[in-house]
């Protein structure tokens, strides 16, 4: 008779797939020697979740924070019924000077055709996020950025309103294990990201966070 007065718990939420992630959840990796030391078996935080809006489909880009406080970013990718972890790590202009050299990499920029360029020394730091060549896929495509999370919001109209433009030009290694993602924003900003293609089952535990 006093089932009324009973407290009523909120149901945990269920988190199955890194797809869900949101603010908050966290991410466990697999202990494994094809990641770099600080990300090897690590918990990672979502501390914010970003949209790539494209012409005709839009990507989501978590970004990760570890314990030390180092930043990486996932984008989880389906292709061809299967799907893969994309982390990546931003590097800055000494880090493309010291890896590829400045010339090498100019030709990215330079070329009409579509370049392959050669990792001329690999950083102790960017080993694991290194192949030993990269070759363009594609030419350089247009897409529109949005600091916020649309996987439940209506994205709007691509060209019409929202967003910060930026050019994208991506390389790859070989087996597409590897591959350099260059992003070029109004008034000329250069962002060089290195990215390193792995099974989505090395994330092996899922952690909900707060959100609802």
């Amino acid at each position: 008779m006093f089932g009324f007065f009973k407290s009523k718990k909120t149901p945990v939420r269920q988190l199955n797939h890194p797809s869900k992630l949101k603010i908050g959840d966290m991410l466990t990796l697999i202990d494994s020697f094809a990641y770099p030391q600080w990300l090897k078996g690590q918990t990672l935080k979502v501390t914010d979740v970003q949209t790539y809006q494209y012409k005709q489909s839009a990507e989501y880009e978590f970004v990760l924070e570890s314990d030390s406080g180092k930043i990486v970013f996932l984008q989880i990718e389906r292709e061809d019924g299967e799907e893969y972890a994309n982390f990546s790590i931003k590097i800055q202009r000494d880090d493309v000077d010291s890896i590829f050299t400045l010339d090498e990499f100019a030709r990215i920029f330079d070329e009409e055709a579509l370049t392959h360029i050669t990792t001329q020394n690999t950083p102790e730091q960017f080993e694991r996020f290194l192949a030993p060549s990269y070759q363009q896929t594609e030419a350089p495509y247009v897409c529109y950025f949005h600091n916020q999370d649309y996987r439940n919001l209506s994205l709007p109209r691509y060209q019409e309103q929202g967003g910060e433009t930026c050019e994208i030009i991506h390389l790859a290694s070989d087996d597409e294990s590897h591959s350099i993602n260059i992003e070029v924003w109004d008034g000329g900003d250069t962002e060089v990201s290195l990215t390193l293609t792995r099974p989505i089952s090395d994330i092996s535990e899922l952690f909900p966070g707060d959100a609802a």
